[in-house]
């Protein structure tokens, strides 16, 4: 019996060795790869300056266009917007965006009413796309306070990277053998960092016109805040357009809002939060003019 079970210890022991090296082989790959957004930023921006940076979920990642901007203002810009996340994620993008020795003098920050008014931090559902710089502190702090349930998969992942890679495989091993056979392939953005939703017709489910009146409450928000400020970043309040809602920011004059909640005809949504492709058009156009004032 001692026998029997020595050797399924040894076999177990060889089996955790062998899948952990194949995750952490995994994670290498993807992190010297531009599929998923971080990625892209450490690897794929050679530029370490910009006059202005695109940050938010998937309605920063849809609703400007840089290159559009650019063209309009002769600016040079960048969309770093992750789809899927939150404000916290915002906030460690920024984060890690200046940890990588690049700058900017505007953040065009994109936000959401509810994730505004929002006084809860937590984890998001791309989150998961750092894994690949878990070994970086400021990385690992991040998933460190925020799993709070269960088992922590992405904290822990740092010692064994078989848990992050088996938990998120669709995500991360798929990925990344991919991204070993195109390693300049991006996941749904552009050069810049930009996507657009296709024409597509009704897509959009009926509402009532509504009021949405969020306050400040994010600490996220409030962190990006003060990190703009502490590295002389000019902080810019960006509100696309909702479907038949009206949102109605409290007045600051620590900030600057452009609050383009309902300019966009109804023609141009892709969906009730997100604009299609003329839509984007549309937006980035009155966006720029607004810059101009």
């Amino acid at each position: 019996m001692k026998k029997f079970l020595f050797k399924i210890a040894i076999y177990t022991f060889f089996i955790l060795l062998i899948g952990n090296g194949i995750a952490f082989l995994s994670l290498y790959v993807l992190g010297k790869s531009q599929l998923y957004k971080n990625q892209f930023v450490k690897n794929g921006v050679t530029a370490t300056h910009f006059d202005y940076v695109v940050l938010g979920s998937s309605t920063g990642l849809t609703t400007l266009d840089t290159k559009l901007i650019d063209k309009k203002l002769q600016t040079s810009g960048l969309n770093i917007s992750m789809d899927d996340t939150s404000l916290s994620s915002h906030y460690l993008m920024l984060q890690y965006f200046l940890s990588l020795g690049k700058s900017t003098k505007q953040l065009i920050l994109c936000v959401t009413p509810g994730d505004i008014h929002n006084s809860t931090v937590e984890l998001n559902n791309n989150d998961y796309r750092f894994l690949t710089e878990v070994q970086d502190t400021l990385i690992y702090n991040y998933y460190n306070r925020l799993e709070v349930k269960g088992l922590k998969v992405l904290t822990y992942s740092k010692y064994f990277p078989i848990l992050g890679v088996s938990y998120y495989n669709n995500e991360l091993f798929y990925p990344s053998i991919y991204a070993f056979l195109k390693p300049n392939k991006r996941n749904r953005f552009d050069e810049k960092g930009n996507y657009t939703y296709p024409q597509i017709e009704n897509n959009l489910y009926d509402t009532k016109l509504a009021t949405s009146r969020p306050k400040f409450n994010n600490p996220s928000f409030l962190k990006i805040k003060k990190l703009c400020e502490e590295n002389k970043i000019e902080l810019i309040v960006y509100q696309s357009p909702i479907y038949r809602t009206v949102v109605e920011f409290p007045s600051t004059n620590e900030f600057k809002i452009i609050n383009h909640s309902t300019i966009l005809p109804e023609d141009l949504f892709y969906d009730n939060i997100h604009v299609n492709s003329k839509g984007r058009d549309f937006c980035t156009l009155a966006f720029c003019e607004e810059l101009k004032k």
